[in-house]
């Protein structure tokens, strides 16, 4: 880096988007405050030390990698709440569904268009025996 581009004053764009930092704070408390978070990312990771395309090649692994977590996030944690909700239930109140609402569930499963509803199953298992 030239004693001129050292030297320079970055923009907010600059801070967000540039490859090359300059060692300088823009003067918006905005951008100052990014380019501390950047300056001590690119230090604390040895971002610096590393080539445009490499930091390129970084970024995206990273991006992709936490866009994955947060589509896993959105779709999965959801269903996991009501698991973890009903489990603590359980242990909490001791008590399983009732025959009542498992009847329900059964009629509700049959009138859906499936051909055996699952107490079928278990009629037909009573009668083998």
């Amino acid at each position: 880096m030239s004693c001129t581009e050292w030297k320079r004053e970055p923009t907010i764009l600059d801070v967000f988007f540039g490859f090359l930092l300059p060692y300088r704070p823009p003067r918006s408390a905005l951008g100052a405050f990014v380019w501390r978070r950047r300056m001590w990312l690119e230090t604390t990771f040895a971002l610096s030390m590393m080539e445009p395309w490499e930091k390129v090649l970084v970024a995206c692994f990273f991006w992709t990698l936490f866009a994955l977590l947060t589509a896993g996030i959105y779709l999965y944690l959801p269903d996991h709440i009501s698991y973890v909700y009903g489990r603590t239930k359980y242990y909490l109140l001791g008590r399983e569904l009732g025959v009542t609402s498992a009847l329900s569930w059964s009629s509700r499963w049959a009138a859906a268009g499936n051909v055996t509803p699952p107490l079928g199953y278990v009629l037909d298992v009573r009668d083998a025996l």
